[in-house]
């Protein structure tokens, strides 16, 4: 990036916030500090370090916003120049400078081994201990370790090397520490503090949590050899786990199989896994007499409830309702785990398609036991549904506006302000016999709250970035940025600057994954709260002319077309799933291809599918296809874009569906029913954002997404 676009990039930042950074009118000057900071770091990236150092000693003064950065990178010239005195001091500046720099642990660190090179472990001890808190536990005790051995405190620092190789097996130092750890075995001998059992069970669901299955499992067997009792037998369990884990179903199965263990949570896990597994491999009556066998010897253990669940899984996706709903009914008992509220809620849906007019009491039961469910807002939405087929609009207006406000941006909430827009329930007067009930539950709270204004800390923050982008310094300036939001900045403010900055030099994916990644709660936002500049960073229209182009070509809406590419490639169009899909849209190579030859494009190649062009060109032809093929129902085509034609095919004889979104409710896989109510929320979105009107969700039949339902009060 040249400095001149440098500045106008981070000038143009600024025109779209509410604060104004400080840079305005000094980026250009030849004495601006940054630029002094920029020359410096550029100075020893070429190692010329003396003059890197003298750079920085000049700078820090003139940059007291920055002093940290000089500081640090003087501290790393000093280490090239072997200066251990100068380097130590340049890095304690950095730890004890304010507000806490992004280098601050490296730089505590760098300035324990220099203590330590200066014959003062004691003082490097002292540094990481005082400053414990700035810095990952992992470098902390690596640190501490290697100061315990200098000052002659091998057993302290066998303790420290322990927590890294057992609570950080995936940490840069995890290597290390093993070495170190052979090593003071050996010079202790008996003095040798051994490793707790539950530690080496910690470094075993440490590697299993870096899917290091493998090396989990020897982590296991190794424990076993320690433990006793009920935590011994859990730890036999979990070797079978790893091993199915690690893609051995049949070995895994046949090891649980002929386990005995004498505690009651470990055969009840025993015997669930068991049942999972016989599923896997195709073994339905091992499976149902292992789900016999749960039930019969622990019928109030959670992992009866996951055997139940797993079974029901199997038939549910058969669609062999005889057998599934008397499991979902047994599994809804367990009522204080999360998945009865699952469980209950498949109960209550298949009761509405069967007979809606008595559905009402299931729903209003379901949001009173579980008030948690993720199915709440479908309640009210199905609540309302069933109120207007019996022309109850004041019942309806009454759910519908609850759920408008109590879940914003979600499919179920945006549907609900679709349906406020009918005249028959817009005229109508919200009941108050079902206000009396909604302000009788005890609902969390969904939305949230945020102000835009700048605080004074994250204010300092943004113009740190802003002056280290102006110099053109933008990966410091993102580090900047992405510290901020994890310690003393907004996240909501920071995630719009750093979404912004990553979107001027093409990141859009990452623009986007910095407000999922700093704003968790951004949906609960309502629309109306947040400023556009928000929205337009959370739902990204990047090659919008090419998008629109290709969709008016396939008659397709180029907001469900953009809220697909959202969920699919998150706008990266170098995307590669793990199906092997490329691009924005995500393309099989082996689709691409056919859809190449059957429309006459010329020049195919599987690297094509990374050229935002092709990719949009052959995603919106089998769109359209799929579009053709499924009666131009977009709720069809997006479950058949994730799950597969045939398998929307084989839902829809499952029963008739009075709208849009009973099908989609109806979609065993959650995953995929997920994926359609995100993309046609997405859709929703991108068209108050960039749409010629407010206009709800696109569904129906209708190939350019207008609603055409069929249900009474239309």
């Amino acid at each position: 990036m040249t400095h001149r676009n440098s500045v106008r990039n981070t000038l143009a930042l600024c025109a779209s916030l509410t604060l104004c950074p400080a840079v305005w009118g000094q980026a250009n000057r030849s004495d601006f500090p940054p630029q002094a900071l920029a020359k410096g770091i550029q100075q020893f990236k070429e190692k010329s370090f003396a003059q890197a150092a003298a750079t920085f000693q000049a700078v820090g003064p003139r940059l007291p916003q920055l002093a940290d950065y000089p500081s640090y990178f003087s501290g790393l010239a000093y280490v090239e120049q072997k200066n251990t005195e100068k380097a130590v001091a340049a890095f304690t500046a950095v730890v004890r400078f304010q507000p806490v720099s992004p280098f601050a642990a490296r730089a505590a660190v760098s300035a324990a081994r220099g203590y330590i090179e200066l014959n003062r472990p004691k003082d490097a001890i002292a540094l990481l201990k005082l400053h414990s808190k700035n810095i990952p536990q992992a470098s902390v005790e690596a640190a501490l370790a290697a100061a315990y051995e200098a000052a002659g405190d091998p057993v302290s620092a066998a303790v420290s090397w322990q927590r890294v190789y057992h609570g950080y097996p995936a940490s840069d130092g995890a290597a290390d520490a093993g070495l170190a750890l052979a090593r003071l075995k050996m010079s202790l001998g008996e003095k040798f503090p051994p490793p707790m059992a539950q530690m080496i069970l910690g470094r075993a669901t440490a590697l299993a949590n870096a899917r290091r299955y493998t090396e989990a499992k020897a982590q296991l067997e190794k424990a076993v050899e320690s433990l006793a009792g009920d935590d011994r037998d859990l730890a036999k369990v979990q070797i079978g786990v790893m091993e199915y884990k690690a893609k051995q179903m049949l070995p895994a199965y046949k090891y649980l199989r002929g386990l005995e263990v004498k505690s009651a949570e470990a055969d009840a896990e025993r015997l669930y896994h068991l049942t999972y597994l016989a599923k896997r491999l195709d073994r339905e009556s091992d499976m149902q007499a292992h789900l016999k066998e749960v039930e019969t010897k622990y019928p109030n253990s959670k992992w009866r409830l996951e055997a139940i669940l797993t079974t029901a899984y199997l038939y549910h996706g058969r669609g062999e309702r005889e057998t599934y709903e008397p499991l979902y009914k047994s599994c809804s008992a367990f009522v204080d785990l999360a998945d009865a509220a699952f469980c209950d809620w498949k109960i209550t849906w298949g009761s509405y398609q069967r007979r809606p007019a008595d559905a009402e009491t299931l729903f209003r039961t379901h949001v009173r036991r579980f008030p948690n469910s993720e199915k709440v807002p479908a309640s009210f939405y199905f609540l309302a549904r069933a109120a207007e087929a019996r022309k109850d609009y004041s019942s309806a207006k009454a759910y519908y506006q609850h759920l408008a406000d109590y879940a914003p941006n979600h499919y179920y909430a945006m549907l609900a302000e679709e349906r406020l827009e009918a005249a028959v329930v817009a005229k109508a007067t919200a009941s108050l016999e079902v206000g009396d009930f909604l302000a009788g539950l005890n609902l969390p709270v969904r939305r949230i709250k945020l102000n835009f204004e700048p605080t004074r800390a994250t204010a300092v923050r943004l113009e740190r970035a802003r002056l280290l982008n102006a110099a053109g310094l933008g990966e410091l300036a993102e580090s900047e940025l992405r510290f901020a939001a994890r310690t003393d900045g907004q996240g909501h403010v920071i995630a719009m600057e750093l979404a912004k900055l990553l979107d001027s030099r093409g990141a859009h994916d990452e623009a986007l994954r910095a407000v999922k990644a700093y704003v968790p709660g951004y949906l609960n936002i309502p629309f109306a709260d947040a400023p556009t500049n928000f929205w337009r960073v959370a739902f990204p229209m990047p090659y919008r002319g090419t998008l629109e182009r290709y969709s008016r070509d396939k008659d397709l809406d180029p907001y469900i077309v953009a809220g697909l590419i959202r969920q699919e490639s998150e706008f990266n169009p170098k995307a590669i799933s793990v199906a092997k899909a490329y691009g924005l849209t995500q393309v099989l190579p082996s689709t691409g291809r056919w859809l190449s030859r059957k429309n006459g494009i010329k020049g195919f190649t599987t690297a094509k599918l990374f050229e935002p062009d092709m990719n949009l060109r052959l995603g919106t032809i089998y769109l359209r296809q799929l579009l053709d093929s499924f009666q131009t129902r977009w709720e069809n085509v997006l479950a058949a874009y994730n799950g597969g034609p045939s398998r929307v095919t084989r839902w829809l004889n499952w029963g008739t569906y009075r709208e849009p979104s009973e099908f989609i409710e109806t979609i065993p896989i959650a995953e995929t029913r997920d994926y359609v109510q995100i993309v046609l929320r997405n859709a929703g979105v991108y068209r108050r954002l960039y749409g010629q009107s407010s206009a709800g969700l696109p569904s129906g039949k209708t190939s350019n997404g207008n609603s055409n339902r069929t249900a009474s009060g239309n």
